[in-house]
């Protein structure tokens, strides 16, 4: 008889209340097990060293040898797939967009009490979702970006004609972080971002990739003017969609029902895009679990823009872009380093 093996999985948290809820909600699924729990950084590299985890999940702020640190030794002696647990402060968000960059592969905000029900559902599928990623990719991610602050020249605002809508989920902060830099300050488009995350971190999350980047990049906010150049970053809790208001493109935010599971949705905002910007409209879909951003695709080719996945290759997470592949509205399946090389190619024809 055939025993399937199950996913082995160390919990850090310096908080021994908050090890035995992970610890009971891991071992209430029977594909997953706790095989060990640590209380801080030390703990938890000496277990990960005997214990050999398939996924760790890692406290943000713990005495002695925080999460950060802990992370960055794990990831460069011994990486793992790790998923931080962190809390809804600023600083919290804050570390945990480092922690993406150090190379933790997702994360996950600690619980209120009411929230313990969607708390156990997440952390559950996250668990599984990451256990799946290559170890090639972890190494390759386990270096933080040592990229400077880029001087921004100040420019007359000036109406967005194209866009370019990137939607990404599991693994797309830290591939964000990598391309980025390489869009120019002249690009003649504007850009939409579509990452999936909670409310409070997507502000971190547009803040940082500002800050190594040569165009302008913000939390998007109800009412902004699209423009060309810049970067608005959807932000959590939130549906981003764009409108034709007194002749100028404009970001509308809502708080609809969740689409394919989450908010934001990429699809609203890739479909609306579509349908403002017409045929100069170019869509990327980057890892990520589920199918979000596929029917976005469709409409953005059936306007005559132009479409592109990331390929499994360089996907931490193959979901999303295997979706919209296997649905026929890719025009171009690349490797995370080409993209921004193919959306400016792609800009170029959409005249």
């Amino acid at each position: 008889m055939y025993f399937k093996r199950k996913t082995r999985v160390l919990v850090v948290d310096d908080s021994h209340l908050m090890c035995r809820i992970i610890r009971d909600i891991i071992n209430s699924d029977p594909d997953l097990e706790v095989i060990g729990e640590a209380h801080n950084g030390y703990e938890a590299i000496e277990l990960v060293r005997k214990l050999k985890p398939d996924v760790i999940t890692l406290d943000v702020e713990m005495p002695k040898m925080n999460g950060l640190e802990t992370l960055k030794y794990i990831m460069r002696v011994y990486p793992r797939p790790v998923i931080m647990v962190s809390s809804l402060t600023q600083e919290g968000a804050d570390a945990t967009i480092k922690a993406l960059e150090y190379g933790a592969v997702d994360f996950i905000p600690k619980p209120s009490a009411n929230e313990l029900k969607e708390f156990k559902e997440n952390i559950i599928r996250k668990i599984k979702e990451v256990s799946r990623v290559p170890i090639r990719l972890l190494e390759f991610k386990a270096q933080r970006l040592l990229q400077e602050q880029k001087h921004k020249v100040k420019r007359i605002p000036v109406l967005a004609r194209k866009v370019v809508v990137i939607a990404s989920s599991t693994g797309g902060p830290q591939s964000l972080l990598k391309i980025f830099p390489k869009f120019p300050e002249d690009i003649d488009a504007a850009i939409l971002v579509v990452q999936h995350m909670p409310p409070k971190f997507t502000n971190s999350f547009a803040k940082r990739l500002d800050s190594i980047s040569r165009i302008e990049v913000k939390e998007a906010e109800d009412g902004d003017i699209i423009e060309k150049g810049k970067a608005y970053v959807a932000p959590g809790g939130y549906h981003m969609e764009v409108s034709i208001y007194n002749k100028k493109p404009k970001i509308k935010l809502n708080k609809k029902p969740k689409i394919n599971g989450v908010r934001p949705s990429a699809d609203p905002t890739m479909i609306t895009a579509a349908e403002t910007f017409k045929s100069k409209t170019v869509g990327v879909v980057m890892t990520g679990m589920g199918s979000d951003g596929a029917r976005g695709l469709a409409k953005i080719k059936e306007a005559g823009g132009i479409t592109i996945a990331q390929d499994r290759e360089t996907s931490i997470i193959f979901g999303m872009p295997k979706a919209a592949i296997e649905l026929g509205v890719v025009d171009h399946v690349v490797p995370l380093g080409n993209i921004p090389y193919t959306v400016l190619s792609a800009l170029k024809t959409l005249q």
